[in-house]
């Protein structure tokens, strides 16, 4: 960490048991223990929009209290990590940035989603609810760029920023445009979440047995709910605004798709 201004903490071990969970805290510890010696000015943070839960209310904002809390260890971990660098950080800076849901290219798991789109979508997706529901979405260039700042704007020091781009964008917004992009029909199986909750309970007590915490039975009401965020904290201290349009990079993906 020598000869750094700033430490950008952007990836984990992947934390769905305890043991990792608690492997990724203790790294972030070590991080802040070493900022000072080491020099450095900033401590960037890459946390996650879960660890605003289900807002109160909406359009909700970084000061907006949670109606519902998450309690899988990923989110259990970003918060306590969170938690530690408004604790723990002396003789420096920190900024802590929280992703929405990140689409363009480049990601792996929605590769596999219009994989799926392709070959299913005329058959039906699978959906928990109707897909209506607004979900906090944020493209992979426009949070890049919102972490970059984060190292090096003054306004950022010891904030907290929700990163979306704060449109009212729904779940079958998304769906039904990776659809059309790549010229195939599209329709959601709707599953009523009511009917999930029962199995997301049983299989958080399930879960619990193995040392994973997953929170399904939260996680259904959290696919189902409106995530409307207020990006403005971010556009005031960060000089920051989302650039990118949900189909510029939805063709992004479907381009990147077409090439494997």
């Amino acid at each position: 960490m020598k000869g750094m201004d700033v430490f950008y903490h952007i990836g984990e071990i992947r934390n769905t048991t305890r043991r990792a969970a608690e492997q990724n805290v203790r790294h972030v510890e070590h991080a802040i223990d070493h900022l000072a010696p080491a020099g450095v000015k900033r401590f960037v943070f890459v946390s996650s929009i879960s660890v605003a839960g289900i807002p109160s209310r909406t359009p909700a904002d970084e000061e907006t209290s949670p109606r519902v809390m998450l309690d899988d260890h990923y989110t259990s971990y970003k918060a306590r990590c969170e938690k530690l660098l408004a604790e723990r950080v002396v003789g420096a800076e920190y900024a802590v940035i929280r992703p929405g849901v990140v689409y363009g290219p480049g990601s792996r798991h929605l590769g596999s989603l219009i994989s799926v789109i392709d070959r299913l979508g005329s058959i039906g997706i699978p959906f928990i609810g109707k897909g209506d529901n607004i979900a906090p979405f944020i493209h992979v260039r426009d949070i890049a760029r919102a972490v970059y700042l984060a190292g090096i704007e003054h306004g950022s020091a010891g904030q907290v920023f929700n990163i979306t781009d704060g449109l009212r964008h729904s779940w079958a917004d998304f769906f039904n445009a990776i659809a059309g992009a790549l010229n195939k029909k599209m329709r959601i199986l709707s599953l009523p979440p009511f009917l999930l909750g029962v199995p997301a309970q049983f299989l958080d007590v399930l879960s619990g047995l193995f040392r994973i915490r997953l929170s399904l039975n939260a996680y259904v009401q959290y696919v189902t709910t409106d995530l409307l965020f207020d990006n403005s904290k971010a556009q005031r201290l960060l000089n920051w605004k989302p650039e990118y349009t949900m189909m510029e990079g939805i063709e992004e993906m479907i381009r990147e798709y077409r090439e494997r």
